[in-house]
């Protein structure tokens, strides 16, 4: 199975989680973490060594018994030393290798932020800017045609934004690719968020914006740990008719 690494990982947080609930183990992991994992599970990120560590710590065992448990159930050896390290690297190799949307930004895109948090910050008329006019590299001069271009991007951001228009049916409209309409729209977001001194990092988002990708996880961490807890049963039961053959216990 190519998910396995996933797959293996949420039995192993399951089967740690003793009486830790779901909900608390939300809150020890935090927005940040619960997101990379979140999106780990759903194949949209891959996971890196810090935010492995950060989720042995909120399941309370050592980053370096988790990685040995989370090796076990996949059949490898990790080395005595720094198997954290280890493990996180092949997992993120077997992510590289497999997955087909690989390089997914893990924060929101630009656009997406303006519209959960800076919307009604957003005029509909177009500010009076050009590309390149807030950043502090490759500064454009104020011209005519640089307003003009910016003009058009920015129309595009205001459908995108309260219109909620995608960019492909932005690009439609304008006989252009989405992709391309996406880029301009980006450029336009940052060039209108520079002169407003708004951070579009994508930290301001409300993690729960991105409920989606926790359900997988959960999910997930329930229906992959049955499966596996289903196996256990199976294999004792099985082992069970054995007893009493006069093999010693």
């Amino acid at each position: 199975m190519k998910w396995d690494f996933r797959h293996h990982l949420l039995l192993q947080i399951e089967m740690l989680r003793g009486d830790i609930s779901h909900r608390e183990l939300s809150e020890r992991l935090g927005d940040n973490c619960e997101r990379s994992l979140a999106r780990y599970i759903a194949g949209k990120s891959y996971l890196t060594e810090r935010e492995f560590k950060e989720i042995a710590k909120a399941l309370r065992i050592g980053a370096h018994s988790f990685a040995r448990a989370w090796a076990a159930s996949l059949g490898l050896h990790v080395p005595d030393q720094d198997a954290a390290n280890w493990m996180v690297s092949r997992a993120h190799r077997q992510f590289r290798q497999y997955s087909r949307i690989a390089g997914v930004p893990s924060r929101p895109s630009p656009i997406a932020v303006i519209r959960s948090i800076y919307a009604d910050r957003l005029p509909r008329e177009t500010p009076p800017l050009w590309f390149g006019a807030h950043f502090r590299v490759r500064k454009r001069e104020n011209t005519p045609e640089n307003r003009a271009r910016f003009a058009r991007a920015y129309e595009m951001l205001v459908d995108s934004v309260h219109g909620g228009l995608s960019a492909r049916d932005i690009g439609a409209r304008r006989g252009i690719s989405g992709e391309r309409a996406r880029q301009l729209m980006v450029f336009a977001a940052y060039t209108w968020a520079g002169s407003e001194r708004i951070d579009l990092s994508g930290k301001s988002v409300p993690f729960k914006n991105e409920a989606k990708f926790v359900k997988n996880l959960y999910d997930g961490l329930q229906f992959f740990a049955q499966q596996k807890f289903s196996e256990l049963a199976n294999q004792t039961q099985t082992k069970e008719p054995t007893s009493g053959r006069g093999e010693v216990p």
